[in-house]
């Protein structure tokens, strides 16, 4: 038999990077030996914290869950996996200049893989600081080849100034890096595939033929997506991987999962309640297609899930994924 389940409460896999920072230690309680520059919130690697799964991960526990529980829009895409990666991210350097492919380009040239394409979205929750988002002017593939070669990228770069509450929305083929001094939220679509194109000087490989390969080469502004209130949420961001909402908790609330999709929720500040117990800063919960959960406490909260492609039609140009 089935489980019977609903919601699934995810355990955090913090991860140590050079670049990291000090932030996601203090806010878990945690004394750190090395920088965490990541907290894996919800990945197929994550562990169920407890019910009838406890102790399992997300790829042992979704087949016994079902197609029901993933919904039709993920189901009919990809299987009994959890196609979205979330997590939170402390930076105290700059990152790696990179660019990831869409998902024709993962289906073909690296379909050993495995791999989708990778879009993401970043939002932020404290510190301001630069992130580069694209280039500054349009560029020849053997004119990038040779900047990023020399070591002369970097001019070649547009460097964006970004603020708390913000979302920025990452799509294949964008060349980006984050900056020091910020704490953000990543969603993104479950891919490893990542082309490093400039790395300040650090001695690890780049990978230029194929960033070049699916890099655009034209100036990409940075767009700046308009919240679209919709009765007890925003909804920040949609794009055929994911819509991005935000929910205010002021009291109680009652948030639904879309009828064909799971719902991936995380806490990003205050603290909160459901059946189970507390919630607490970075606490996600999965939540099966169609589901309703009760929340109770003062939080602020971000939600993400596959939509179908018929529904994306209804989201206004405010809020869709560029490009």
């Amino acid at each position: 038999m089935r489980p019977t389940l609903s919601v699934v409460n995810l355990e955090a896999r913090p991860v140590q990077r050079v670049w990291g920072g000090t932030r996601l230690a203090k806010h878990l309680g945690l004394e750190a030996q090395e920088p965490i520059g990541e907290l894996w919130l919800a990945y197929d690697q994550n562990r169920i914290r407890s019910g009838l799964l406890a102790g399992r991960t997300l790829a042992e526990a979704l087949p016994e869950l079902g197609p029901g529980f993933i919904g039709r829009a993920a189901y009919s895409r990809y299987g009994l996996e959890l196609p979205l990666l979330v997590k939170l991210l402390d930076t105290a350097e700059w990152l790696s200049v990179q660019v990831h492919p869409d998902d024709a380009y993962a289906h073909t040239v690296e379909a050993a893989t495995g791999f989708h394409g990778k879009t993401e979205a970043w939002y932020i929750l404290e510190g301001e600081g630069e992130i580069v988002y694209g280039l500054r002017a349009p560029m020849e593939r053997e004119s990038l080849a040779q900047a990023a070669q020399g070591g002369a990228l970097w001019g070649w770069l547009q460097r964006e100034w970004v603020v708390p509450g913000q979302v920025i929305p990452v799509p294949a083929g964008t060349i980006h890096a984050l900056g020091p001094g910020l704490l953000l939220y990543e969603v993104q679509q479950r891919s490893d595939l990542t082309y490093r194109l400039y790395d300040y000087g650090r001695p690890r490989e780049l990978h230029l033929q194929k960033g070049l390969d699916v890099a655009r080469l034209e100036p990409t502004p940075l767009p700046r997506p308009t919240p679209l209130p919709a009765h007890h949420k925003e909804i920040l961001l949609a794009g055929e991987a994911f819509v991005l909402e935000r929910y205010q908790l002021c009291g109680r609330l009652t948030l639904q999962a879309p009828a064909d999709s799971f719902l991936l929720l995380t806490l990003v500040a205050g603290g909160g309640e459901w059946l189970e117990g507390p919630l607490w800063w970075g606490d996600t919960l999965l939540i099966g297609a169609g589901e309703g959960l009760e929340l109770t406490g003062q939080a602020q909260l971000l939600g993400a899930f596959v939509p179908s492609p018929d529904s994306l039609q209804w989201y206004p140009q405010a809020v869709r994924m560029p490009w």
